[in-house]
């Protein structure tokens, strides 16, 4: 229930129902299920010969304290979910991410942004009734929640968790950068696996691509078989050498771009 004038009071949506649709039904629901809430609009009512009749020398609560303490709860316990949501994806999803993981937390920063912004709009424009009854109210001094600073404690409660999730935002890409470099050192393994495999097929294939089906055993001319194993392995050999050449060359290359960089640091 938002207003379209300045000056009014939201009642929100409870994220927990629905992301776009609002329930009238489900936010008194969630109102009725605090016993606190029961004691302080039923306790001023006397319950005489069976029936409950309302005592005139005390007050009943009238509508506008009953709306904005309706926003209130609804805030707070917006609050509280998104809380137990942000806690869930920093402490558990977060150690293996996922790209919805980044949906989901720029989702809870809009939501974050929407409960900010709208207790900033009824802390302004609380009308100076409403705050007199409850500073007046003899419950106040046994309930925060109906005090006027109530406002205040959501937001500041709105600001730390803001804080909390723009930590998690900074520790889901760590843990991507740790997760890109485990992928990266899988495919670097799979890479000398394949090296290793390359060692020993291409210098068979250079081989065979020479010999052909040149050989005794096979069409009763040319060579024997044993001049193909024979050529073979000396093939195989500079193949290795050549490999590692390579290899440390590029190690020492490597090294040494290192330490220059390390003496200009």
């Amino acid at each position: 229930m938002n207003s379209v004038n300045r000056g009014g009071v939201e009642v929100p949506r409870l994220y927990q129902v629905s992301e776009n649709d609002y329930c009238l039904f489900e936010n008194l629901k969630m109102f009725c299920q605090h016993g606190w809430h029961f004691g302080f609009i039923f306790d001023e009512r006397e319950l005489t010969k069976g029936r409950y009749v309302v005592d005139d020398s005390q007050n009943v609560l009238p509508c506008d304290p009953m709306i904005y303490l309706l926003a209130s709860s609804l805030w707070e316990y917006n609050l509280r979910y998104l809380d137990q949501q942000i806690k869930r994806i920093s402490f558990k999803e977060i150690r293996n991410p996922k790209l919805e993981i980044n949906l989901e937390l720029h989702d809870r920063r809009e939501d974050l942004a929407h409960i900010r912004r709208g207790l900033v709009e009824t802390k302004m424009y609380i009308p100076p009734s409403v705050a007199r009854f409850f500073s007046e109210h003899p419950r106040r001094p046994y309930s925060s929640r109906i005090q006027a600073d109530n406002w205040n404690r959501l937001l500041e409660e709105c600001t730390r968790l803001e804080a909390f999730l723009m930590e998690t935002f900074q520790l889901f890409m760590s843990s991507v950068s740790v997760q890109d470099s485990r992928l990266s050192i899988n495919q670097s393994r799979r890479g000398s696996q394949l090296t290793l495999l390359a060692l020993i097929y291409v210098p068979l294939s250079f081989v065979t691509g020479i010999f052909g089906m040149n050989i005794q055993q096979v069409n009763g001319s040319g060579l024997n078989l044993w001049v193909c194993f024979v050529t073979l392995v000396p093939v195989i050999l500079v193949t290795i050498l050549v490999f590692l050449a390579v290899k440390i060359y590029g190690d020492r290359k490597e090294a040494g771009e290192n330490s220059s960089y390390s003496s200009k640091v």
